[in-house]
């Protein structure tokens, strides 16, 4: 099928369906539907707006009207429909459109104008004129068709502009005459009209003498005298309104610690002068930057405008308090005769001032103090009681109180001092040797804190000492950041310790006396060689043989002749002599002759024990017949 029989065919189709449209459309009646507005071409806002639509032939379909733009409409099927809007807003164009099965037939528009409902009108006494200020009603559309108005009692209405004032923008401002002179009635009653294309509009409105006094800012820069107790703030402007009393809202915002700031209001007096003056007192720490915002109302009146923030330092003043020693917060160092006392430093906030520093002192001596926690003692006499002194000072000068702290004779109490032993560094195990004295002993003060990047035996200055007890001499620092010191005191029920000792890397237990060491290895020595001897006697005495006899077998008797006889239990000679000769020549006795006997060397046969179900004695019977020696008595030989 070629391309022209294709286009043949639509346009074939297109001219059926343009024929059958217009078919349809013949059977379709004409409707001519008709939409007005009820209420006008204009309306007022807080009135109710209608508007109607009128189709011919619409009886029995859905018409509709609604709000252009919206979806909310007022549906009908008799023909007619009317449409209500409660409250319109002001609008230059609202329009409005009527629908028939859904398809838009006719439309109409109408003008809002805005309706006089003032809420926030406010005059202020400016002494020579009240100023008034409220809020637009119109929109822009309707700026330069609006016209407002404000009459105070009978007097002419003066016209009212819009306000200049940065603080009013987008209101009107009125400006109403009234004589500095004359008593001030206790009401004022106000007229306000509007006037537009729709007609005018008036509403009457009454304030208070106190509603319209608002004590207003000077716009001059401020003087700001300072006392150690309090501020005060002057303007130079004429006060002619004596014993008038006000409430001055103070706002103090701390430049760092927000738990400082504070809100106050305290009540004050003006009395005729040439200054506008306000005052208020100081916020009691010393030598801090506060941020403060003032405002202020006489009674019955509405606040006035925040006066804009302004910076405050107060007054420096001696520390709130002294510092307070740590439990036994001391050590001495008997070899350098040094004693080192330390303290729980005081806040920044508490010195009141600048050059913080401490003063520790006894009653002979001031010590030299080398950072905010720590002093040290030159040349301590160890042999003598004293008490420690510390106050806190700042450029005003000390504390009026001062912390003490008890040392005792250290000298009479060395067996209460503790020897820091080792620390491993895997297992973060510090452990120590306890004292010797354990009479009211309670226990041990473990203290630590971040070592100082400055001093090697210090506290970091940004850190503080921690503590807390153990019971043992030993103590896990497992879970501790960062490179730490750490010390130890033994903790006495009646108050008298020996100080804290500070691990230094190296163990403290004593070493014992030479002599003490010469002994222990002449002990050691004897020990060992006493060792010796036993070992080498039990080796011999294991080696002595007993010959057990056959317990199953009888005992025989043998004649003296070549061969040697053993006997049970009878111990071989060689093992107390050398070896035996083979020949022994006894000397002839008369009448009796012996012959020679010749002593031969027989191999000893080792025994075999046997298991015997039928013995039933376990010791050794030793009555063999004819035996030497058998009444089991070992008899030595005779000297040769």
């Amino acid at each position: 099928m070629g391309w022209r029989t294709r286009m043949s065919r639509l346009v074939s189709l297109t001219l059926l369906a343009t024929l059958m449209a217009g078919a349809l459309a013949e059977d379709v009646p004409q409707v001519n539907c008709e939409m007005q507005s009820l209420s006008g071409p204009s309306w007022r806002s807080g009135t109710i707006g209608k508007v109607s639509c009128k189709c011919d032939g619409g009886e029995g379909r859905k018409m509709s009207v609604r709000r252009q733009g919206t979806i909310e409409s007022t549906d009908s099927y008799n023909g007619t429909v009317v449409h209500m809007d409660a409250n319109p807003a002001n609008e230059w164009e609202r329009r409005y459109e009527c629908l028939l099965d859904g398809v838009s037939q006719s439309h109409v528009s109408v003008r809002v104008y805005a309706l006089l409902n003032v809420k926030d009108f406010v005059c202020r006494d400016k002494v020579y004129h009240l100023r008034c200020t409220f809020s637009r009603m119109e929109n822009d559309n309707f700026e330069n068709k609006t016209l407002y108005q404000l009459a105070m009692g009978r007097v002419k209405p003066v016209d009212c502009r819009k306000s200049e004032d940065e603080r009013s923008r987008g209101k009107m401002e009125c400006s109403v005459p009234i004589d500095p002179n004359s008593r001030a009635p206790e009401w004022r009653s106000f007229r306000l009209i509007m006037s537009d294309t729709l007609g005018n509009q008036s509403t009457v409105l009454r304030l208070t003498q106190a509603e319209m006094e608002v004590l207003e800012w000077p716009r001059g820069k401020h003087n700001m005298i300072q006392a150690p107790n309090q501020t005060c703030l002057e303007w130079n402007g004429p006060i002619i309104y004596p014993n008038q009393t006000f409430e001055l809202n103070v706002q103090f915002r701390h430049s760092k610690l927000p738990n400082l700031s504070r809100n106050l209001t305290v009540l004050q007096e003006r009395a005729v002068s040439v200054f506008d003056r306000v005052c208020f007192g100081n916020p009691p720490e010393g030598n801090q930057l506060f941020y403060v915002s003032l405002r202020r109302r006489l009674h019955g009146s509405p606040w006035s405008e925040r006066y804009p923030e302004f910076e405050l330092t107060t007054n420096a003043s001696l520390p709130v308090r002294p510092p307070r020693f740590l439990a036994n917060g001391f050590s001495h160092d008997r070899a350098k005769r040094e004693l080192k006392v330390y303290w729980v430093p005081l806040d920044e906030l508490e010195f009141n001032g600048a050059e913080q520093t401490y003063v520790a002192s006894t009653r002979t001596q001031v010590a030299t103090t080398q950072s905010r926690m720590l002093a040290i003692f030159k040349d301590w006499d160890d042999t003598q009681p004293a008490t420690v002194s510390v106050w806190s000072s700042n450029a005003v000068g000390r504390s009026l109180e001062s912390s003490q702290l008890t040392v005792p004779r250290l000298s009479a109490i060395r067996d209460r001092r503790i020897y820091l032993e080792s620390y491993n560094k895997t297992s973060f195990r510090l452990s120590w040797q306890g004292p010797e004295q354990l009479g009211n002993f309670t226990g041990y003060i473990v203290y630590w804190c971040t070592l100082s990047s400055k001093l090697h035996d210090a506290c970091d200055d940004s850190s503080s000492i921690e503590t807390t007890y153990a019971r043992e001499p030993v103590y896990n620092f497992s879970g501790m950041h960062g490179v730490i010191r750490m010390a130890v005191a033994a903790n006495y029920s009646d108050g008298l310790t020996a100080g804290m000792r500070w691990w230094s890397g190296d163990s403290e237990v004593p070493e014992k006396p030479k002599i003490l060491r010469y002994v222990e290895g002449i002990i050691a020595l004897i020990v060992l060689g006493a060792l010796a001897v036993a070992v080498q006697k039990l080796r011999q005495m294991a080696d002595i043989r007993v010959e057990v006899p056959e317990m199953n077998e009888e005992p025989t008797v043998n004649s003296l002749g070549s061969v040697r006889l053993f006997y049970p239990a009878n111990v071989p000679p060689e093992k107390f002599y050398g070896p035996v000769r083979r020949t022994v020549t006894f000397a002839e006795e008369e009448p009796t002759t012996w012959p020679d006997i010749e002593m031969e060397e027989v191999p000893r046969p080792q025994p075999v024990p046997q298991a015997s179900p039928y013995v039933t004695n376990q010791y050794v019977t030793m009555n063999a017949i004819g035996a030497p020696c058998g009444d089991g008595y070992i008899k030595p030989p005779p000297v040769r």
